[in-house]
C-alpha cells in the first residue's frame, strides 16, 4: 500500500513540476512576443515622427524594426505550433473518428518535425559564413550573425514545440482522452 502512495506522490510531484515549467515557459514566450512587438511599434512611431516632423531619419530605425519583426515571427511560429493554432486544412481529419484524428496529428507532427530539423540544419551555414567573414549590418553596425540566428532559434523552438506536442498526445492517449485539436483562429 505504501508503495502505491509513494509512486502516486512522485507522479504528482513530477506533474506539478512539469506544469510549473510549462507556465514559466508560456509566460516567457508571451513576454518575449510582447517585447518584440512593442519594440517594433515604438521604433516605427519614433521613425515616423523623425521623418515627418523633424525631417530626419535614423540609419538604424528600419533595421531594428525589421530584425525585431523577424524574431517576433519565429517566436510566434513556435507558439502557434505549440497551441496547434497554425494554418492547417483539417477537413479530412475531422470527418474521421478519434483514431483518424490521432493518426492525422501524428503524421502532421512528424512532417513538421522533419521539415524543422532539415531547415534548422540548413540555417546554420549562413551564420557560420557571417561569423567567418565578419559581416555587420549597415545601420546598427552589429554582427549580422546575431540576426541570422533568428532562423535556427525559431526552428529549434518549433522542434521543441512539436516534441512537446507529441509527448502531450502520448499522455492523453494513455489517459484515454481525445487528441488536442488545437486552438482555432477562425471557424
Amino acid at each position: 500500500m505504501a508503495t502505491s502512495s509513494t509512486a502516486t506522490a512522485k507522479v504528482s510531484k513530477w506533474r506539478a513540476f512539469r506544469l510549473r515549467c510549462d507556465g514559466i515557459d508560456r509566460k516567457a514566450e508571451r513576454w518575449l512576443l510582447l517585447t518584440f512587438y512593442a519594440l517594433i511599434i515604438l521604433t516605427i512611431a519614433i521613425e515616423v515622427f523623425r521623418r515627418f516632423v523633424i525631417n530626419y531619419s535614423s540609419p538604424w530605425g528600419e533595421e531594428v524594426a525589421r530584425y525585431a519583426f523577424i524574431y517576433l515571427a519565429w517566436l510566434a511560429a513556435a507558439a502557434a505550433v505549440r497551441d496547434r493554432a497554425h494554418i492547417r486544412i483539417d477537413v479530412l481529419v475531422n470527418l474521421g473518428g478519434p483514431k483518424v484524428k490521432r493518426l492525422g496529428w501524428w503524421l502532421a507532427d512528424i512532417a513538421t518535425l522533419v521539415l524543422a530539423v532539415w531547415a534548422l540544419w540548413l540555417s546554420i551555414a549562413p551564420i557560420l559564413t557571417s561569423l567567418n567573414f565578419g559581416s555587420i549590418t549597415p545601420g546598427l553596425r552589429v554582427s549580422q550573425a546575431f540576426f541570422l540566428a533568428a532562423v535556427p532559434l525559431g526552428f529549434t523552438l518549433v522542434v521543441l514545440r512539436v516534441v512537446q506536442s507529441m509527448l502531450a498526445d502520448v499522455r492523453r492517449m494513455k489517459r484515454g482522452e481525445p487528441v488536442f485539436d488545437g486552438q482555432k483562429l477562425f471557424d
